[in-house]
């Protein structure tokens, strides 16, 4: 993929420091998430601008430098939310819980912006590297709290042959979330449960 600017000319000189004012809206960044995610399904990556999202979400620039240097950190932000792991676990069984945590990754990859942002994202890693290590950021986070989760739990089986790490399980379920996303075939709970089975006992 081409290297290209996130932001053009007019939009390249935010702010130097962060602004000081009300407390941040999080109906603001909802907005600013959506309109962000919104015109980079439509436009692409390089049509991507910070006039473009604010008059969309309805907000000034000030209010959208005041958060965010560049679209590009408002992308990476709005991906690491559209994922919902901050409302697992809903059960204390260990394949259970993997499996809801399987479900709400396929969820968010089903939304039509997801993938493409971040195929965006990681074909613009060495342009902007700060800002990609905010997307893997997000995805250590994800896995952190899986993990912490997991081990509150204290029921998580030992396994005895070839043992996989946790983050290579969780590796597994978000490669099956992917490719249903792909494939548009929806992951069957079932058979999920079989999978989570298998790698964790």
């Amino acid at each position: 993929m081409p290297k290209s600017s996130l932001v053009p000319v007019e939009d390249a000189t935010p702010p130097s420091k962060p602004q000081m004012g009300r407390p941040r809206s999080a109906d603001v960044d909802r907005r600013i998430f959506k309109e962000t995610l919104d015109v980079v399904s439509e436009r692409g990556f390089s049509g991507v601008t910070v006039n473009e999202i604010c008059e969309r979400a309805g907000i000034s620039r000030a209010t959208f430098y005041r958060r965010y240097p560049s679209p590009a950190e408002a992308l990476a932000e709005a991906i690491n939310e559209a994922f919902e792991f901050h409302a697992l676990p809903h059960s204390q069984d260990p394949v259970e819980y993997l499996l809801e945590f399987a479900q709400s990754i396929e969820r968010s990859y089903s939304d039509p912006r997801i993938a493409p942002a971040i195929g965006f994202m990681i074909g613009e890693y060495k342009a902007k590297p700060d800002v990609y290590q905010g997307l893997q950021n997000g995805l250590r986070e994800r896995r952190a709290h899986v993990r912490s989760a997991l081990e509150k739990m204290g029921t998580l089986p030992r396994q005895k042959d070839q043992p996989l790490d946790i983050d290579e399980v969780l590796v597994i379920l978000s490669s099956l979330a992917w490719n249903a996303s792909v494939t548009k075939r929806k992951l069957d709970a079932d058979v999920l449960r079989t999978i989570i089975s298998r790698l964790i006992r």
